[in-house]
């Protein structure tokens, strides 16, 4: 099953005024607001937008006298919630939020339940407008977890074993930059933080001895934080083709002046098929050489029917 659900609000009034008619030696005067109002200028000083868009998908494997991996039979769900405001000035500021969550577990009948996915991203811009699409920006971006994540081993009697990798606010990210953006209507914006600094935090001290480990994330376990500076280049695409195809890409990428580049992309292929059947294709890739010398990958391919009020 899934289910998406969106809502815009938005509040539109017009006003139309005339003054009243005086008669004066056969000679009629008709006074109008619109006379003593410049027509170039809008009246709308502020403007104030939202949306929320929610989708769960669920998938179940049942499998019956199957000769391989025994603990098979599983069942899992994706959820996905986006919130989104932008509130402007009309002329030359915006504020952005984008408030994005991904939660997807799986649930072994006779086995385990494991939190496959769980991400959570708070994207807050600034931007003043300078020429044309060319604007000045701060932008903040923090990304975390909600609930413990665990890898699962086979210890030497059979047993098994969960070892905690995550938790909520373990690891923490954020990345916030001035700089400059482009945007281009329609399709997306470019971002890139001439000054940019980075902060991994740790809350949770326990994952070091989980993990067994000095290092993690590049925090020392004798630390909570790990405080970088350098560039930032953050790049969104956000493209509709003939109301059936979307199609959206978040690249974000930190260079350290010392140390490689880090490297976060979300690409996400929403395809309408009919009124009440849609789906999507979701990947992931990230690239920290801290945590993984390779390229990590994340797929997710979802079919199902939807709501769209």
């Amino acid at each position: 099953m899934f289910i998406v659900i969106l809502l815009v609000v938005t509040c539109s009034v017009n006003f139309s005024a005339f003054g009243q008619a005086i008669v004066w030696h056969d000679t009629v005067p008709l006074i109008r607001l619109s006379d003593f109002v410049d027509g170039k200028q809008n009246l709308i000083k502020f403007r104030f937008f939202q949306e929320v868009d929610y989708s769960v998908t669920f998938s179940t494997f049942l499998f019956l006298n199957w000769k391989h991996e025994k603990n098979a039979n599983q069942l899992a769900m994706l959820q996905k919630i986006k919130y989104q405001t932008i509130f402007d000035n009309n002329q030359n500021f915006r504020i952005i939020n984008i408030f994005l969550h991904n939660l997807g577990f799986q649930i072994f009948f006779d086995s385990i339940i494991r939190f496959q996915t769980d991400d959570n991203t708070l994207d807050t811009r600034f931007e003043f407008k300078l020429i044309r699409n060319l604007t000045f920006n701060f932008i903040s971006i923090l990304n975390t977890r909600f609930l413990n994540g665990y890898d699962y081993q086979t210890d030497s009697v059979g047993s098994q074993v969960r070892i905690l990798n995550s938790s909520f606010l373990t690891p923490l990210f954020w990345t916030f930059s001035l700089g400059l953006g482009w945007t281009c209507p329609g399709f997306g914006m470019a971002g890139l933080g001439i000054s940019a600094a980075k902060l991994t935090f740790i809350l949770d001290k326990s994952v070091y001895t989980e993990q067994a480990v000095p290092i993690f994330y590049g925090v020392p376990s004798d630390k909570d934080y790990l405080f970088e500076y350098g560039l930032s280049l953050h790049i969104v695409v956000d493209k509709n083709f003939q109301n059936r195809i979307r199609w959206i890409c978040d690249i974000l990428a930190f260079k350290n002046y010392n140390k490689p580049i880090d490297l976060t992309l979300k690409n996400l292929i929403d395809i309408k098929i009919n009124k009440f059947l849609k789906t999507s294709i979701q990947t992931r890739i990230f690239y920290e050489e801290r945590v993984c010398k390779n390229f990590q990958l994340e797929n997710i391919i979802s079919l199902g029917f939807f709501l769209h009020l």
